[in-house]
């Protein structure tokens, strides 16, 4: 059950506060250690779990309490949404360039279940459905992370003080600013000829939608959980549908979560659960607030 806080506005404050000092310090590591952008992903998980210490410790600071950030179970179909729906997505985003700029790649299949522990040489099918069902809850403990502190403490406060439109897009831009020094260091490392400004752009277009979808799964279920587990799905087989992509000065563009092809159907995704909630009469599963705007 999903309950207003006492002080919102002190409680969000020092969320965002905590935030910043936690982040700094990767920052930090970013703009002033030579060579940081190559050595990005041993600091990845550690960055990933900056929200949700900070919504730990406001909560304990202002609460003396962890209650509050959806940690009951919700409901199956939340799940199912959770999971396939980023099959769907990925799905819809790569098919028109692997089929446009002919850069499908099949031997991506085994080189991301390598990733995983699979020996080489496993059949194809193995390695496929190790992709699929494995893969995505490998994930779960960096989202997680994030998601305590995005969806399980700041979207129920946000939603009690300005409804779910507002705070569906705040939490969106939040998100994005957060990530933007990691990919104003980062990005150009990996995809130096595409300019930053463009990945910026076409990654807060991304994360603003996205952030509808995660607010929808965490306001309806109660539970925090099936934006976990959206979020993990997300990274998981965005990177194996960019395995199966050769990458060019054309694809580049496109692909991968700084790409135009995933900002185009992720806008619609995300203003389809916008239109879901608005279309909704009743107050959600789990939710004791009044309002539904």
């Amino acid at each position: 059950m999903i309950r207003p806080a006492i002080h919102p506005k002190r409680e969000i404050a020092l969320f965002l506060a905590i935030l910043f000092l936690l982040s700094s310090a990767f920052y930090g590591l970013l703009f002033l250690q030579p060579g940081a952008a190559q050595r990005w992903d041993s600091n990845s998980l550690a960055f990933m779990w900056c929200p949700g210490m900070a919504a730990l410790l406001t909560l304990s600071i202002m609460r003396h309490s962890l209650r509050g950030l959806g940690w009951g179970w919700g409901g199956f179909r939340y799940y199912a949404i959770a999971y396939f729906l980023p099959i769907a997505i990925c799905l819809a985003a790569y098919a028109p360039v692997w089929i446009g700029f002919h850069a499908f790649r099949p031997e991506g299949v085994h080189e991301s279940a390598a990733k995983l522990g699979l020996p080489a040489g496993a059949p194809g099918q193995l390695a496929l459905a190790l992709i699929v069902l494995a893969q995505p809850f490998l994930g779960m403990i960096g989202a997680c992370g994030e998601e305590l502190g995005w969806r399980g403490f700041l979207v129920p406060q946000l939603h009690a003080m300005m409804g779910f439109t507002k705070a569906g897009f705040l939490t969106g831009l939040i998100w994005a600013i957060w990530h933007f020094p990691v990919v104003l260091v980062v990005f150009p490392f990996y995809r130096p000829s595409i300019p930053v400004g463009y990945a910026l752009a076409c990654f807060c277009a991304i994360v603003v939608a996205m952030s509808f979808v995660h607010s929808w799964l965490r306001l309806r279920s109660g539970s925090v959980w099936p934006s976990v587990l959206f979020h993990a799905a997300g990274n998981a087989f965005l990177g194996s549908f960019q395995a199966l992509t050769r990458e060019d000065a054309r694809t580049a563009w496109l692909t991968f979560e700084y790409g135009l092809a995933l900002a185009l159907v992720m806008l619609p995704v995300g203003f389809a659960f916008w239109k879901a909630w608005q279309t909704r009469a009743f107050a959600p599963d789990g939710l004791t607030l009044a309002s539904t705007r």
